[in-house]
C-alpha cells in the first residue's frame, strides 16, 4: 500500500509527481491544513501518515538551503500576546496548547533511514507560525523561546489532527530559505529537487 503523504500545496505535489505515493493536498496555514488533514484521517483511517514540504531555517540552526529536517515536536510559536519587540504566552489559566509531540518509533526509523542513505537530517523541534517570519528579531525571539530548528505554517495543526485521529505523524521538510536573510528569495527549485530526492529514498527503502 502506498505511503500517505500530506502536502500544503500543489507545489510540493508537483515535486513528488510520478512517485508511488498517496498524496493529499491539505492547504497552507495551520487552520486549513488541520481541518483537511483530519478529514483525510477520518476517511482513510491510516495508522501512519507523513507531512512534507518546505521550511525556513532559524538563524542559529546552522542549516542551509536544501538541508533536511525531521520534526520531533511542533510548537505553535506565534500563539500569544504580541508586543512591539517580542511575543509572550497567553495566561496559563486559558489552557492554551502550543506543543504537540512527534517523537515515536517511526520518527526514529525515518531519521535512521535518511542517515543511512546520506541525507543526514537534523532532527528537532519545529515551529508553526501563521505568518512567515521576515523580521530577524522575531526569528531570534522564536528560536530562543522554543529552541526550534525551522518554521513552517502547517505542522502544529496537522500534528493536532493526527493526535486526535490516533495517527502516527512524521514530518520531514526541506529548508527553502534562511530567516537570518529574510529578503533573500526562497530557493524553491533547489528545495523541490531535494524534496524529490528524499522521497525517492523513502519510497525505495521504507519497509
Amino acid at each position: 500500500m502506498p505511503l500517505l503523504v500530506l502536502v500544503p500545496s500543489e507545489l510540493e505535489k508537483e515535486a513528488l509527481e510520478g512517485l508511488p505515493l498517496e498524496i493529499e493536498v491539505v492547504g497552507v496555514g495551520p487552520v486549513d491544513s488541520a481541518l483537511n488533514a483530519y478529514a483525510v484521517f477520518l476517511n482513510k483511517k491510516p495508522t501512519l501518515a507523513f507531512l512534507t514540504g518546505f521550511a525556513g531555517a532559524y538563524p542559529n540552526s546552522e542549516l542551509r538551503v536544501g538541508d533536511v529536517v525531521v520534526g520531533t515536536c511542533e510548537r505553535h510559536a506565534d500563539l500569544g500576546r504580541a508586543y512591539p519587540t517580542h511575543l509572550v504566552p497567553l495566561p496559563e489559566a486559558l489552557g492554551v496548547r502550543d506543543y504537540c509531540p512527534l517523537a515515536h518509533v517511526f520518527t526514529e526509523k525515518l531519521i535512521y533511514l535518511l542517515e543511512l542513505n546520506g541525507f543526514y537530517p537534523q532532527a528537532g523541534p519545529l515551529a508553526t507560525v501563521c505568518s512567515a517570519t521576515y523580521d530577524v528579531r522575531r526569528a531570534k525571539a522564536i528560536e530562543e523561546r522554543f529552541q526550534v530548528l525551522a518554521e513552517n505554517m502547517e505542522g502544529f495543526g496537522v500534528a493536532r489532527a493526527a493526535k486526535k485521529a490516533k495517527v502516527f505523524l512524521l514530518e520531514v521538510r526541506i529548508i527553502s530559505n534562511l530567516l537570518a536573510n529574510p529578503e533573500e528569495p526562497w530557493d524553491l527549485e533547489k528545495a523541490k529537487k531535494r524534496l524529490r530526492e528524499v522521497w525517492e529514498c523513502i519510497v525505495q527503502n521504507w519497509k
